[in-house]
């Protein structure tokens, strides 16, 4: 009982705070609360940081919200199980891109301690690997990321200053100490990986030096033809070296593009000292006015979703995290369990088009984004 008091006393806590501050009936708030815990599947976090327990919103409204673990039901259906190393293990990633003639970072090492095969990129085992593979780095900049890893997780960039490597914060990073910190991650695999520079547009348009993806939704419909459902831009406020939101957390912002023409039509980030979603209109750094930004090269990035898409198949929906770099296009990442679309009024409208096409029915055609 005490343990159950323990795990349920702060989420109490919680509920009645957001009840007095919404001015909420606590009955109809409640029983509103258990309809999408129990029935639709919303975490905690994921009903008060989409504001899911605001009197003002209609049940219309709530239609358009969409659980992870709904999400997920409906993309295990779309996307065979067998197949989602292509896209979740960063070597096969790259291995199954480089094949397809589709451009990712170069993967400059490994490191691993149990390597097994023959990957065409350098294997490091110790700390010895790791300080001569550092030492002799052309480059002056790279990024460490695990194999497996999601959400940003573990991510670090590691630049040259002299003799010493430092990351996004100035703090000295020896061999190791990388290999300590990997070891202990839980995570047997790591890429040292090319550092790709972000488009000057976008990193002057967050004062930043860290690279802003573009998550671009495909979905292959009931013709086999691609369809790009969704498109946002992930912004970098802070000295961050990813731009993963994690319910704004990390303080960084989601610009929802238009995925015709790549322009911001709204953004949303995380409230100050509360777990909620805001509305966004400038970039909370730099001051920067963000509805009506054009992203550049979108044709150029529409094209690579389309192609990684029909390359991917019979992966049917992925969440492809692209870089506009000052020349070509990256494909940074693909991802089979791509989060649910924080701020996107059409996401209900998404994922019940994504339901009928995983029922192998005729879907309605969805109305424009």
């Amino acid at each position: 009982m005490s343990q159950l008091v323990r795990k349920l006393g702060p989420e109490a806590l919680r509920f009645f705070d957001t009840v007095l501050r919404y001015r909420a009936n606590p009955l109809a708030a409640a029983r509103r609360y258990w309809t999408l815990y129990r029935h639709h599947r919303f975490s905690p976090d994921e009903i008060h940081f989409l504001r899911l327990l605001d009197p003002a919103l209609s049940e219309s409204d709530l239609k358009r919200a969409v659980s992870k673990e709904e999400l997920l039901a409906v993309q295990g259906r779309l996307n065979p199980a067998h197949l989602h190393a292509r896209t979740e293990d960063k070597l096969c990633f790259h291995a199954f891109c480089r094949q397809a003639g589709l451009p990712v970072p170069e993967v400059l090492a490994l490191f691993d301690r149990e390597a097994a095969g023959s990957p065409p990129f350098p294997v490091l085992a110790d700390t010895q690997d790791v300080a001569r593979f550092l030492d002799g780095l052309g480059a002056d900049a790279v990024i460490l990321k695990p194999v497996a890893g999601v959400h940003g997780e573990g991510v670090m960039r590691l630049e040259r200053a002299g003799r010493e490597w430092r990351d996004s914060n100035g703090q000295v990073r020896r061999a190791e100490e990388l290999v300590g910190m990997m070891s202990g991650s839980g995570y047997a695999s790591w890429l040292f990986q090319e550092l790709v520079v972000g488009h000057p547009e976008l990193c002057a348009l967050s004062a930043t030096s860290g690279l802003q993806t573009v998550r671009v939704v495909t979905v292959i419909d009931e013709r086999n033809d691609v369809r790009i459902l969704a498109a946002r831009l992930r912004l970098i406020s802070g000295n961050h070296a990813h731009d993963n939101f994690d319910y704004g957390k990390t303080g960084n912002v989601i610009a929802l593009l238009d995925p015709e023409n790549g322009v911001i039509r709204s953004a949303v980030g995380g409230a100050s000292g509360r777990h909620e979603m805001r509305s966004v209109t400038q970039h909370p750094a730099t001051g920067r006015e963000l509805i009506g930004y054009r992203l550049p090269k979108w044709l150029q990035v529409r094209q690579l979703a389309v192609d990684a898409a029909n390359a991917f198949h019979p992966l049917r929906t992925i969440g492809w995290d692209v870089a506009i770099t000052p020349d070509a296009l990256r494909l940074i990442e693909g991802n089979v369990t791509w989060d649910t679309l924080s701020g996107e009024s059409r996401m209900g409208e998404i994922y019940r088009y994504l339901q009928t096409l995983a029922e192998g029915q005729a879907p309605a055609r969805m109305a424009a984004a």
